[in-house]
């Protein structure tokens, strides 16, 4: 898992913007994983399987910046996408791409003892280039093994991405890797209606993390790690509301029920219900997220690819 985050990190697949480096992110993972991915629109599509109806999803989009003006010489002004607000990049590295070089920057940090509420974030870039408008930039690509715990950015939701991918190039299945979830600007129908000519009266599983009781910012919402959660019904009822089939498959993987709250805590689940298709979200504990950091217990990890593979086999 480790090598390939690295890889895929290297790319800043920032939501809303993911299409500047799509055509990169499928070659890596056909050179990679060996795997074969079909573009529908900014998403990806991979059905191996004839004999399962399952379908699994998950968000290949992260949090980011772009850049929307230049303030000064090598100073650009930010516009913040997802979920994530200024001050979360006040002194933290950056890094993009462009041109095929790797480009890093620094967040301005504010003054000691001021409010810094209501600023922007801009970063100060570290060589001399000229950036085009709304270049997109991430927390920088730094990986951390301690024990158990793996720290990265962007675990949510690459960890399921390669979840997927490495389940792929050993077994049967059908996944597809969705853009824009962060932002909330996901657009699914063309790819489900090339599924659905392809896989009768599909059942989908989206595949993302939520807030791990271990992080003391979490709140009543979060989970166990070395568990599953499933979520039947998503943002206080004004989200995904699954079908009791599909909760009882979730059940055979999951031990934990989840209901949220914010009409904010949704998945794709919500999307695809909003389309009238049968979704429910399967979910384990990440601490910090949407930090330049995230942490993930490799164990949970391994407890949930064991766990969707009983879905296959």
């Amino acid at each position: 898992m480790i090598e390939y985050l690295k890889k895929i990190n290297d790319l800043p697949l920032v939501t809303g913007f993911e299409g500047l480096f799509i055509d990169r992110f499928v070659s890596m993972i056909n050179r990679d994983f060996k795997v074969s991915m079909e573009k529908s629109g900014l998403n990806l599509v991979h059905l191996s399987s004839t004999k399962s109806n399952i379908v699994f999803l998950a968000h290949y989009d992260e949090i980011g910046f772009v850049v929307d003006n230049r303030y000064a010489r090598d100073i650009y002004r930010t516009i913040p996408m997802g979920l994530i607000s200024p001050e979360n990049g006040y002194g933290k590295v950056f890094q993009t791409l462009y041109n095929d070089r790797k480009i890093m920057a620094v967040g301005s940090s504010p003054m000691p003892h001021t409010d810094s509420s209501e600023r922007r974030l801009f970063l100060e870039i570290l060589e001399e280039v000229d950036l085009p408008p709304l270049w997109p930039f991430t927390f920088e690509n730094r990986v951390i093994l301690s024990g158990d715990k793996l720290f990265s950015r962007a675990l949510d939701n690459r960890a399921n991405v390669i979840l997927l991918l490495e389940l792929a190039r050993e077994y049967d299945i059908n996944f597809i890797l969705t853009h824009g979830e962060e932002q909330g600007t996901t657009r699914l129908e063309e790819t489900i209606r090339y599924v659905k000519s392809r896989i009768h009266n599909p059942n989908f599983i989206v595949l993302d993390v939520i807030y791990s009781t271990s992080d003391q910012h979490a709140d009543s919402i979060g989970i166990d790690e070395n568990k599953l959660g499933y979520i039947p019904i998503e943002g206080g009822g004004r989200g995904n509301m699954a079908p009791e089939n599909l909760q009882e498959l979730a059940r055979k993987v999951a031990d934990t029920k989840i209901e949220t709250r914010s009409k904010y805590e949704v998945t794709d689940a919500t999307t695809l219900y909003r389309m009238g298709e049968r979704a429910i979200s399967i979910v384990y504990g990440v601490r910090y997220l949407h930090s330049s950091l995230e942490c993930i217990n490799l164990n949970t990890y391994k407890y949930a690819k064991e766990s969707i593979l009983k879905l296959l086999i």
